[in-house]
């Protein structure tokens, strides 16, 4: 989810790995191909009172293909994955190049956020990330820690191979800016999106919804998206952060009818025509349910810890 609509004042298989175990301990897989990886299954409630000040994996309790990785603060997040972010769907940035660190900070200041602030929440689909890594490695970037965590992460639960099916959302437990309410906002925004890639028919009917739009509605949006930077060429992108806004994140700081050029009744009338029409499955009872609350955690701003 992107950070842009929020103001403070009111988001290779194969490579040697050595992973920090709970516990404490090191396990150096060298050369090999470690075993698969299971995180603890979580509900969304149950992810959102975690906030503690270290990096937890979870599987979604509804959908095991859904990767929740909650970090420590929005810091160690941006740490992680805002290079991904680059990659991936960025706006006016090389679908077909990694940014080196350089190009990477300067991405980020030109776009008016800060290294915590570029996403408050990133998914992605898991053929994504095995291209970000395949292409780091052919451009011999040098990756940090935080990113080499989450190669060592993606290997063990097998998302780094051809073909692989999964979805990756994150959240943060403290950081710049944030509060109780966003924190729950953006992990309820970003289930949606894991939602959306894991499940073939809901991806389907979100694009089907979206080209049935009036043209002046879409263009709403596009224009909403472009400016919180997403890449607007990719409509697929387009349609899968529709959805997300639309239904699946009712607070005003993030989103409302005013900033896609609506009125009130007309982005309810919306909202309810998607639910009319959505397929029924777990996702739907999240649309209409409140989003669960806990206190936000006020962490040091920690890099990596321990996945449990």
């Amino acid at each position: 989810m992107s950070s842009g609509s929020v103001r403070p004042s009111l988001i290779v298989a194969g490579l040697a790995a050595a992973l920090v175990l709970a516990g404490g301990g090191t396990v150096l897989w060298r050369g090999l191909t470690p075993p698969r990886y299971l995180p603890p299954e979580q509900t969304e409630a149950s992810i959102d009172i975690n906030a503690t000040c270290a990096i937890h994996a979870f599987v979604l309790a509804q959908d095991h293909d859904v990767l929740v990785i909650d970090f420590s603060s929005l810091l160690a997040q941006g740490q992680t994955l805002n290079r991904v972010a680059a990659f991936v769907e960025k706006a006016g940035l090389p679908r077909d190049r990694v940014l080196d660190d350089a190009a990477l900070q300067r991405a980020i200041r030109d776009s008016g956020a800060s290294e915590q602030t570029y996403y408050y929440g990133h998914d992605y689909q898991a053929e994504d990330l095995r291209r970000f890594f395949v292409q780091a490695a052919s451009q011999s970037i040098s990756l940090t820690p935080q990113e080499n965590w989450l190669h060592d992460m993606l290997a063990r639960v097998g998302w780094l191979q051809p073909g692989a099916n999964g979805a990756l959302i994150t959240v943060s437990a403290s950081g710049e800016g944030l509060d109780a309410t966003m924190r729950a906002v953006t992990l309820r925004h970003e289930i949606a999106h894991g939602a959306f890639y894991t499940v073939p028919a809901y991806r389907a009917y979100t694009r089907r919804f979206w080209q049935a739009l009036p043209e002046s509605e879409r263009a709403g949006f596009i224009a909403f998206l472009g400016q919180q930077g997403y890449d607007t060429a990719s409509e697929t992108l387009m349609y899968n952060e529709m959805q997300a806004y639309l239904v699946f994140t009712q607070d005003r700081r993030f989103f409302n009818a005013q900033v896609v050029n609506l009125s009130d009744m007309r982005l309810e009338a919306l909202r309810a025509s998607f639910l009319n029409g959505m397929p029924d499955f777990w996702l739907r009872d999240l649309a209409t349910q409140p989003v669960p609350l806990a206190a936000i955690s006020i962490c040091p701003d920690a890099l990596i810890g321990n996945p449990a």
